[in-house]
């Protein structure tokens, strides 16, 4: 007899992870998408929920698929905590852009901690999202958590990132709001206004910012005159500020009044330092999140089979799946399958039944199976569920803001030119001197000299430009009896801080020289500091002025402290003048011989009379001695000597002659050997 074929058997589609066969691909997804889900309150909201029993039903069907009965706490369970936790902090000088690198920390960390006092929690899988790099694995897996333990996972921030919150400062000592002012005076009392303005950088709300200014020793009467959000209180030692909800990109401003005296000159009082700390709820510095989560814990999974009264071959059957942790469980996936038929008798899919509470059951809807020869039922069971984590992501900033000194600031100068006066119609040289002295109790970090040069004369180059600097204590102004010559020490500046506008050399134009000390703090001779004496010297040249001019003076001196407040600026009075002199000589120069008692030895006499209306400067006399003759005895010794054909030269300078005065020099001349007196008619 032939036998019969066996029919193949279909092998059943393979199952994928957590339990979905390959044509379940769509629950699978709903399933991962489940593991991204942050448990918010620990008190669970039910649907469908009658007492302490909760229905639930088939996505697909609407029936019932079976219900969860509330266990001893209720609809209430924990979760496993998740934090990232990055952390910035910056140091900043008074107001400025860029913070002090070597005191910039920025760090994160993440963790994750089993709050439960008896549940372990085990095979858990934490994924990130980043969008900047960390260094921090994009997984973490841990194969168990003990009851109370925490894992903290620290990692680098590769790439600096700006804080959220920017704080910058305005101060008026002369309590005027639209006046940067940094310098105190002496005697009154000096009410200085400050005003704080906070920025928030980012789209989002920054949380619990808490500014803090110090008042410093010194000042009194502290009245806060507004701030635009938020709650200010302050004591002996600080103003702070509060801001619980900061919102995204929003402004805010804080303005109070301190009064402050000073006694002297020399007295300085700070500002007072500022710091911050604020946090940045649900978002991380980088952007890194927590993506998927996955773990387990103490949980039982069973069959429950009753066996028919009346007929023992038939069981009525559910599943029950029972949450013996403290911790609220999502079951995603519960797939039964009868061993002897395959048939699956049983599918839960991952949104039908809602969160598990702590010591909750969920029980399926019976169903009736039957077997053959009072065998028990066999099935298969596949379960996937996970613990509900708690994640948390913050960035807690704080920033650290320096202060800086108020102070007398103020500044003498002086000016002096090397002439008295210029002549008409000539090209002449002459050189200004610029000096200023800080006689204030503030550190100077800027200085500018300026002078406006009048038409008709020519500026000097940048490169003819000479700066000194006195730093003795005890040194003054100088005046125009200066040592022209011994200034004080040079200092080199870089050209580019003298400008010349227009920059040339016309003398038919107006010119304007600036000379710009900017950012001493930060150049080798370092701040402006009281007491000091800073000399400028240049040449100016006349171009042939013209009769009934003269040169005026235009200078005016610039200072400024650091941080820049309100320019203080000192003006040389009275404007210094030079006349422009219109002198043309009528000189009568004349001279005698007279022949002494004494044989062979003679008298000159040189005359020079002035007899134009003014009076005339650097009178030069000359006289030729002839050869054989001796000379000496002078009434006005000579100049100098020098050589005219052979013969000696003699030379006087005399310096001033007024109107119609007259000049003699005598001086005696000794034949020797052959010689005629005639010959020392001869004048130069």
């Amino acid at each position: 007899m032939a036998r019969k074929k066996k029919k193949k058997e279909e092998k059943p589609p393979k199952e994928t992870k957590m339990g979905f066969s390959a044509d379940e691909s769509v629950e699978k997804q709903q399933a991962e998408e489940l593991k991204t889900y942050s448990g918010e309150s620990e008190e669970i909201q039910y649907e469908n929920r009658s007492g302490d029993i909760i229905e639930t039903f088939d996505s697909t069907t609407g029936k019932k698929e079976g219900e969860i009965s509330l266990g001893s706490n209720g609809a209430k369970g924990k979760f496993v905590m998740l934090e990232v936790l990055e952390k910035t902090e910056n140091h900043y000088e008074y107001n400025a852009e860029t913070d002090i690198e070597v005191d910039r920390k920025t760090s994160g960390m993440f963790k994750i901690k089993n709050p439960s006092d008896s549940d372990k929690v085990w095979d858990i899988d934490v994924t990130f999202k980043k969008d900047k790099a960390v260094g921090l694995d994009d997984e973490i897996h841990l194969k168990n958590l003990n009851p109370s333990e925490e894992k903290e996972y620290e990692y680098d921030i590769e790439q600096f990132e700006e804080p959220a919150l920017k704080i910058s400062e305005f101060v008026s000592t002369i309590n005027d709001e639209n006046t940067l002012s940094y310098s105190l005076s002496t005697g009154d009392t000096n009410k200085v206004l400050f005003k704080l303005i906070l920025k928030n950088l980012m789209d989002y709300p920054l949380t619990n910012v808490v500014v803090k200014k110090e008042i410093q020793a010194g000042y009194s009467d502290v009245d806060v005159l507004g701030n635009s959000v938020g709650s200010v209180d302050n004591d002996s030692e600080f103003i702070e500020w509060k801001i619980d909800n900061f919102a995204a990109n929003a402004e805010a401003e804080l303005k109070f009044n301190m009064s402050i005296q000073i006694e002297d000159s020399s007295s300085k009082v700070r500002t007072g330092t500022i710091s911050a700390e604020y946090s940045s709820p649900d978002k991380a510095l980088t952007g890194l999140e927590i993506d998927k989560f996955d773990a387990y814990s103490n949980n039982f999974v069973g069959v429950l089979e009753e066996q028919n009264d009346d007929n023992p071959d038939v069981y009525n059957c559910s599943v029950i799946f029972l949450n013996e942790s403290e911790f609220q469980v999502k079951l995603v996936n519960l797939d039964v399958k009868n061993v002897v038929t395959s048939n699956k008798v049983l599918d839960i899919d991952p949104g039908e039944i809602p969160v598990i509470a702590s010591g909750a059951k969920w029980t399926s809807e019976s169903w009736e199976t039957e077997t053959d020869d009072g065998l028990e039922p066999r099935f298969l069971k596949t379960v996937e569920f996970f613990l509900i984590a708690k994640r948390k992501v913050s960035t807690f900033g704080t920033i650290a803001i320096d202060d800086f000194e108020l102070a007398v600031a103020a500044i003498a100068g002086k000016l002096d030119y090397s002439l008295e006066q210029l002549m008409t119609y000539r090209i002449t040289p002459f050189d200004a001197l610029l000096q200023v002295k800080n006689t204030g109790g503030a550190d100077l970090n800027e200085i500018i000299f300026e002078e406006t040069i009048q038409e008709g004369y020519v500026p000097p180059k940048p490169e003819d430009v000479e700066i000194y600097i006195v730093r003795d204590n005890e040194s003054e102004l100088e005046g125009s009896e200066a040592d022209w010559e011994n200034l004080g020490d040079p200092i080199e500046i870089d050209s580019d801080l003298i400008e010349i506008s227009p920059n040339n050399q016309e003398p038919e134009t107006e010119h304007i020289l600036r000379i710009k000390l900017t950012d001493l703090k930060d150049h080798a001779m370092g701040m402006f500091l009281p007491n000091m004496i800073i000399r400028v010297k240049y040449p100016i040249q006349a171009y042939k002025p013209a009769r009934d001019s003269e040169f005026v003076s235009n200078v005016r001196y610039i200072a400024n402290t650091y941080p820049a407040g309100a320019p203080i600026e000192f003006v040389p009075a009275p404007e210094a003048r030079i006349p422009v002199l219109h002198l043309r000589r009528k000189v009568l120069k004349g001279k005698k011989v007279h022949a002494t008692s004494t044989e062979g030895v003679y008298e000159i006499v040189l005359t020079v009379k002035n007899t134009g209306d003014t009076f005339i400067e650097n009178v030069e006399m000359r006289d030729v001695v002839p050869d054989n003759f001796e000379y000496g005895e002078y009434s006005f010794e000579p100049a100098s000597t020098d050589n005219l054909e052979g013969k000696d030269l003699l030379i006087w300078k005399i310096d001033r002659i007024e109107a119609n005065d007259e000049f003699e020099i005598t001086y005696t001349i000794t034949g020797k050997g052959e010689y005629k007196a005639s010959d020392s008619q001869l004048s130069a």
